[in-house]
């Protein structure tokens, strides 16, 4: 219990995704999650040297103190939602490239008072998306097998930030429109939807590892619990304004503007940076 409590929040993160990524890979290499082990491996590489290039480069220009674990956490993340590419396809490899890089160049360009606004991942992932006309895939929800390594690492993330309100809101707002929007005629079809949401998809990883990114979380007990259940509303399939419907990198992003407009502080200090 003391070693957990000396391990540094980011640190404790990292670890976090680096075992559901060592996961994955042992489990590819064996046939058991979809996913080719060489491209995975190959994705995880460029995902991690972009984002660590390119945020010396950014922390370089703007002499800014870099945290090297919140970089890795943000390739990890981009690792774990992109589809991994093969090496000799030149376009994934790009896309892969450019969401990278524009997730380390949101912490610099999009922040006020030397803190990010977005989480870096879902802003690069949401912004070269919408410019190329392509969706992540995050097909880290499409393997249940994976599922006791995001939910022990989570349990563990929770505890140590104590966010389970917040994440508990999220998880009530998706899982009821999901229900509600199911077959309600039957106990089997209630536990058709409930299983298709929070098993099959990637309700889990977002809920904990995206939803609990501490420098987009709001500071307070109630604010947290109105972020996770906005987020958990757009976050829904079954939610969209007129014919758009919301993709979970967008869901996130929302949360981010949330958290931004609900404290006073960071707006007076964003005023005053733009006078």
């Amino acid at each position: 219990m003391m070693l957990f409590r000396r391990i540094l929040t980011y640190r404790l993160a990292l670890y976090y995704l680096a075992a559901i990524v060592l996961a994955a890979l042992a489990l590819s290499l064996v046939g058991i999650v979809q996913q080719p082990v060489v491209n995975l491996a190959f994705s995880a590489v460029v995902a991690l040297s972009a984002c660590l290039s390119v945020n010396w480069a950014f922390a370089r220009a703007f002499g800014a103190r870099s945290n090297w674990e919140s970089v890795c956490i943000s390739g990890l993340i981009i690792t774990l939602i992109i589809t991994p590419t093969a090496p000799n396809d030149l376009a994934g490899v790009a896309f892969l490239v450019l969401v990278s890089a524009w997730a380390m160049a949101s912490k610099y360009i999009v922040a006020t008072g030397q803190r990010h606004l977005f989480n870096p991942a879902a802003f690069g992932a949401a912004l070269v998306g919408l410019g190329l006309h392509h969706t992540v895939s995050w097909w880290v929800g499409d393997n249940a097998v994976l599922l006791p390594v995001i939910i022990l690492g989570g349990a563990l993330i929770l505890t140590r930030l104590r966010y389970l309100e917040m994440v508990a809101a999220f998880a009530v707002v998706v899982l009821g429109i999901s229900i509600a929007e199911g077959n309600l005629s039957s106990m089997a079809g209630v536990g058709r939807s409930f299983s298709m949401m929070g098993i099959h998809s990637m309700f889990c990883f977002f809920g904990l590892v995206m939803l609990t990114e501490p420098r987009t979380v709001p500071v307070g007990r109630w604010r947290q619990i109105a972020h996770g259940a906005l987020v958990g509303l757009l976050f829904s399939p079954f939610t969209h304004l007129g014919r758009y419907y919301f993709t979970p990198e967008v869901a996130i992003l929302c949360g981010n503007l949330f958290t931004f407009f609900s404290n006073k502080r960071r707006i007076r200090r964003w005023a005053g940076a733009v006078a």
